[in-house]
């Protein structure tokens, strides 16, 4: 069978999603497989639809693995919750038709970014979110990420996943197609501002380096024809920087109606 999982976790102590060497520290791949192969008993590869770097969190990731185990669906769900640390945790569990993969079936990926914006830090929402001190236009900020909307080369804002696997030589192109680029403040608490996207895939830091120079936007230290340009030059010689990991949360990943698993 092809199991697929609905996964939400805090990637505050995780190196990302994807399995790395031991020494490298916990990743959230090597957890859920390590689990899933105390269930079944048998070495088991699990697959993710996105490879969420160090720190980042997700309450949308999908996840899949092939197993010769009876167990239902449910069972799964309540075994591998189980045995998994809190920090991560299985929402659903689905039983899918040959073909189904995680990462290449999926036709889109959703993330948001948090922003604390206010003078003092909150300490209930310090894992998830980043504080930023300095006044945020947001007006400007999402005003710019029209430019980031359509299909383009985003190499200013990061790099192919493959440019690291040696099973795949380059060249590597940097183009994707954004389907939702917006900014907006919380309309119940003021503090709190949302930078979401949606694309077809990311580039490796693309999300991040985004905010990153969005907030030089927000704070007017680049205008939004600076970031226009950034944009379309596509070089990584530009001011903005990554934002850091923990305000970034892998929120949606959207597939074909025909395998029924959006909205779980």
């Amino acid at each position: 069978m092809i199991i697929a999982c609905g996964i939400e976790y805090d990637g505050t102590d995780y190196h990302g999603f994807q399995r790395q060497r031991a020494s490298h520290g916990p990743t959230v791949q090597g957890t859920l497989e390590a689990a899933v192969t105390q269930i079944s008993g048998v070495q088991t590869t699990v697959m993710g639809a996105g490879r969420t770097d160090a720190g980042v969190h997700a309450s949308g990731q999908v996840i899949h693995f092939r197993t010769e185990s009876r167990l239902t669906v449910e069972v799964w769900r309540r075994a591998l919750n189980a045995v998994l640390p809190s920090t991560v945790v299985v929402r659903w569990a689905k039983e899918m038709p040959e073909g189904f993969h995680a990462r290449f079936s999926a036709q889109s990926r959703s993330y948001r970014y948090t922003i604390w914006n206010e003078r003092f830090p909150t300490a209930l929402r310090a894992r998830y979110a980043y504080h930023c001190s300095r006044e945020l236009d947001v007006t400007l900020m999402d005003d710019a990420c029209r430019y980031l909307l359509g299909r383009k080369d985003f190499g200013a804002f990061g790099h192919s996943p493959d440019d690291s696997n040696p099973l795949k030589p380059g060249p590597h192109h940097c183009i994707r197609t954004m389907l939702e680029a917006r900014c907006l403040r919380d309309h119940q608490q003021a503090e709190l501002i949302y930078c979401d996207f949606t694309a077809d895939a990311f580039l490796t830091g693309q999300v991040r380096r985004m905010v990153g120079t969005l907030l030089l936007v927000g704070q007017q230290r680049l205008s939004v024809a600076e970031f226009a340009e950034i944009v379309q030059r596509a070089e990584k010689t530009h001011p903005g920087s990554a934002a850091p990991s923990l305000g970034l949360c892998l929120v949606r990943v959207e597939y074909p109606e025909k395998f029924g698993v959006n909205g779980q």
